[in-house]
């Protein structure tokens, strides 16, 4: 598996990764290990240090899919974190309450990091 970090300083060895990863909880696009949080894309598996993340929360989005027939609508869920580069990323998980276990595990790693969403002034 090719794994890219998300932050330039955060690399860590292949063989680290991959252990982690093997054993990594699958959360939808998001996957927790106890390293790093991985998020899968296209071009492989990119990967965050729990030590990185400042702050994290859940997103929620409303989604309106229009069909032959009607209009459909659905949520979609993401956590959102924010990184010590300045920079958010996001993935997306299957619901509220998987998002809700990613924070936790977030918080249960990186004691550091706010959780939850805050309004910006």
């Amino acid at each position: 598996m090719k794994f890219k970090p998300e932050l330039t300083g955060a690399v860590l060895p292949a063989e680290v990764l991959e252990q982690d990863y093997a054993q990594a909880r699958s959360m939808g696009k998001v996957y927790l290990g106890e390293v790093c949080l991985y998020l899968r894309k296209f071009s492989g598996v990119s990967y965050l240090p729990y030590s990185q993340i400042t702050r994290a929360w859940l997103r929620q989005e409303e989604v309106k899919a229009r069909m032959c027939c009607a209009t459909a609508n659905f949520d979609q869920f993401y956590v959102v974190l924010a990184c010590a580069d300045g920079q958010e990323r996001r993935g997306q998980v299957l619901d509220k309450p998987t998002g809700q276990q990613c924070l936790d595990h977030i918080a249960a790693r990186n004691p550091k990091a706010a959780i939850g969403y805050v309004k910006p002034v």
